[in-house]
């Protein structure tokens, strides 16, 4: 994932935006120093990358680095560099908060792969598009670290429709009665409809699923029903995808794995809690 250079500035700028009273205060700045940050549990490493890059924008030179998507033990260094001890202070807590963030998200994705493909070696985990704002680049860097792939970047880069969509439409039956026409206006894009848990659920994804969709989104719908859903529509349509979204969080995973949905969809990667990354900076 890049991160330009003008990006890199503004986080270092949002913690210093003047300069580093105390280290200034006390005279200490223009001292040799070393930095090290290590990990206080196991983690699936992420975002050294970008922390690497903060510590070489404040002027420090890298010394050892782990990369995103190691597997990283208890006391384990992630980073450490040298400098100058202003330039140690500088970064800090800016590469503190990147490694801790990141490694909590890459983790909990981890956790969710491991857990899921333990019921169902073949089934995917992806992560929906609702990010704290501001922060989907950083977010979906830390999940792919983690083995979660992003369902949807955004609105641009594929095609899932909503009864949102299909309220103007007039409904489900007018979008079938179009859909050859929109598979021709999208011809390199997958068409995916997400159906709602109604009394005529399982009416409109056999529906969807013989009139060719590529793939049928299920929301918030329990596992009991998914499976039994994902059983019918196995004899009609064997190719189409299946996705189940909407509460699937690590302590629910296995039993949403276990239904025969092909991919299961999942905000919970954003809320994970942050890793506990130690850092050391003392004089050379």
């Amino acid at each position: 994932m890049y991160f330009s250079p003008q990006e890199i500035a503004a986080l270092i700028q949002e913690d210093q935006p003047f300069l580093d009273l105390t280290t200034h205060m006390l005279g200490i700045g223009g001292k040799a120093a070393v930095m090290r940050f290590r990990c206080r549990q196991d983690i699936t490493v992420a975002g050294t990358e970008l922390a690497a890059q903060i510590l070489d924008a404040c002027g420090l030179s890298m010394t050892e680095s782990q990369p995103s998507g190691a597997l990283a033990a208890t006391g384990s260094t992630l980073l450490a560099a040298e400098g100058s001890a202003s330039a140690a202070h500088s970064a800090w807590k800016v590469a503190q908060n990147v490694l801790e963030y990141a490694c909590g998200i890459a983790t909990y994705s981890a956790q969710l792969v491991q857990q899921a493909r333990q019921i169902n070696p073949r089934i995917s985990v992806v992560a929906t598009r609702k990010n704290i704002p501001g922060i989907r680049r950083f977010a979906v860097m830390a999940a792919l670290a983690g083995g979660v792939m992003p369902h949807r970047l955004g609105l641009s880069e594929s095609v899932l429709v909503f009864d949102q969509h299909l309220a103007f439409l007039g409904g489900l039956s007018p979008f079938l009665q179009e859909l050859a026409q929109y598979r021709r206006q999208v011809p390199s894009s997958k068409i995916v409809v997400e159906v709602q848990k109604t009394d005529h659920t399982l009416t409109d994804a056999l529906a969807l699923a013989q009139a060719g969709v590529a793939g049928i989104q299920f929301d918030k719908l329990p596992p009991g029903l998914l499976a039994e859903i994902a059983a019918q529509l196995r004899v009609v349509a064997p190719e189409v995808t299946l996705f189940a979204a909407g509460g699937i969080t690590l302590a629910n995973i296995q039993s949403y794995a276990a239904t025969g949905m092909d991919t299961l969809v999942t905000s919970a990667v954003y809320h994970a809690a942050p890793a506990d990354i130690g850092v050391e900076i003392r004089p050379a």
